[in-house]
C-alpha cells in the first residue's frame, strides 16, 4: 500500500512538473508575441527607402566629384604564382591595380532580403544600390585604419526583434521583400573579403576581383556564387560555407585558390571547379557535406591527383575521382587534390570537356 502511494505521488509530482513548464513556455511565448504585435503596431508596415551609399577606398578620403576621371591603374604586370600570400604584396605588384590603391578589408553581413554582390568598374569606389526597409532595419556603415590598410564594415543591423520582424513578414506576406540591395566591389583594389549571407536570395559574383583572401558564409536561402573571369590574382586560400537551402558554386577554376575549403549543410548543392585553372598549379580541395544532395562537376582539362577521396558515410556516390581515359589532360595542367566527405545523401561526380565557369 505505502510503496503505490509512494508511486502515485511521483506521478503526481512528474505530471505537475510537466504541465508547469508547458504553462510556462506557453506564458512566455504569448507574452513575446503580444509584445512583438505591439511593436509591430508601433512600427507599421515594412517601407522600402532607397539606399544609396558611396565609400572611397583609394588614398583620398572622400568619394570623388562627378565627372571626375578614374585613379590610373598600375601597369599590367605579372600575376603572381599560386601559393603566394597576396596579403604581404604591395598593391604596385598587383597586374591592374590602381596606382592610389590601399589595401581593404571588407565586411559585408546583411540578412533578410534579396542581395547581389558585383564587380565594379575599375577606378570606382564601393558603392551600395537598391532599397530596404528603413524602419526596421539600419544600413550601418563602419570605417577604421587597420595596420595593413583601410577596414570597412557594412551592416543591414534589424532594429526590431525576431518575433516582430516574423509578424511584420506574415502580415505583408503579399509585398515584394523591402530589402534589396546591390554592392559593387572595385575590381582594382585588393581586398581580404569577408562575407556573410542570411535568410534571402544571395547572387555573388566576384570574378575579375584583386582577392587577398576570401571567407563566404551563406546561412539559410537560394544562394549562388560564381567566378566567371579569373581573379586578377590567385589567394593562397578561400572557405565557403553554406548551411541550409538551395546553394551553388561555380567557376571555382577562375578563383584558382591554393587552399579551397567549402562546407555544406542540409539541401540540394552544386560545386562546380570548372574555369581557367593556372599551368603546373596544385590546388587542395576540401568538400565536406552534411545530408542532401551534391553535385561535383570537374573539367577534364585538369589532373585529379591519386590521394583524392570520396568518403559517404551513409547514401550513394556516382562517378569516380580519377583522370579521365577518354579525354586525357594535358601534361602540364594543373593537379586538383580532392577530399569528399559526405555524412548522408548522395554525390554525383561529373567530368566534363569544357572550361566555362559554368555548372552545367
Amino acid at each position: 500500500m505505502a510503496r503505490a502511494k509512494g508511486k502515485r505521488s511521483k506521478l503526481l509530482t512528474i505530471t505537475i512538473g510537466c504541465f508547469s513548464v508547458i504553462l510556462l513556455v506557453v506564458g512566455v511565448t504569448g507574452i513575446l508575441v503580444i509584445w512583438a504585435g505591439l511593436s509591430y503596431r508601433s512600427l507599421g508596415a515594412p517601407t522600402a527607402d532607397d539606399a544609396a551609399l558611396t565609400i572611397a577606398v583609394g588614398d583620398g578620403t572622400a568619394p570623388r566629384a562627378a565627372g571626375a576621371s578614374p585613379p590610373a591603374t598600375a601597369d599590367t604586370g605579372t600575376v603572381p604564382p599560386p601559393g603566394t600570400d597576396l596579403a604581404t604584396l604591395s598593391p604596385s605588384e598587383f597586374p591592374g591595380v590602381r596606382r592610389d590603391a590601399t589595401p581593404v578589408r571588407l565586411d559585408i553581413k546583411l540578412s533578410e532580403g534579396k542581395f547581389k554582390i558585383l564587380p565594379g568598374p575599375p577606378g570606382s569606389d564601393i558603392s551600395v544600390e537598391g532599397s530596404y526597409a528603413t524602419n526596421y532595419y539600419d544600413l550601418v556603415e563602419e570605417r577604421s585604419e587597420g595596420e595593413s590598410g583601410k577596414e570597412i564594415s557594412l551592416h543591414l543591423k534589424p532594429k526590431a526583434g525576431w518575433f516582430t520582424r516574423v509578424i511584420a513578414g506574415l502580415t505583408n506576406f503579399n509585398s515584394q521583400h523591402p530589402n534589396k540591395l546591390t554592392i559593387f566591389i572595385p575590381p582594382d583594389i585588393p581586398i581580404d573579403l569577408n562575407l556573410q549571407l542570411d535568410s534571402g536570395e544571395s547572387r555573388v559574383e566576384l570574378g575579375s576581383l584583386t582577392l587577398t583572401d576570401l571567407d563566404v558564409d551563406l546561412s539559410k536561402g537560394d544562394f549562388k556564387l560564381s567566378f566567371k573571369e579569373p581573379l586578377a590574382a590567385p589567394p593562397p586560400r578561400m572557405a565557403v560555407s553554406m548551411g541550409m537551402g538551395d546553394g551553388r558554386i561555380s567557376g571555382l577554376g577562375n578563383a584558382r585558390a591554393g587552399d579551397i575549403t567549402v562546407d555544406t549543410g542540409m539541401g540540394g548543392f552544386r560545386v562546380s571547379l570548372n574555369g581557367d585553372w593556372a599551368a603546373n598549379s596544385d590546388s587542395k580541395i576540401k568538400i565536406d557535406h552534411s545530408m542532401g544532395d551534391l553535385t561535383l562537376t570537374i573539367p577534364a582539362e585538369v589532373h585529379i591527383a591519386d590521394d583524392s577521396s570520396n568518403m559517404v558515410m551513409f547514401g550513394g556516390s556516382q562517378g569516380r575521382l580519377k583522370d579521365s581515359k577518354k579525354y586525357p589532360a594535358a601534361a602540364d595542367a594543373a593537379t586538383l587534390h580532392l577530399d569528399v566527405n559526405t555524412s548522408m545523401g548522395g554525390v554525383n561526380v561529373r567530368r566534363t570537356r569544357s572550361s566555362s565557369s559554368e555548372d552545367g
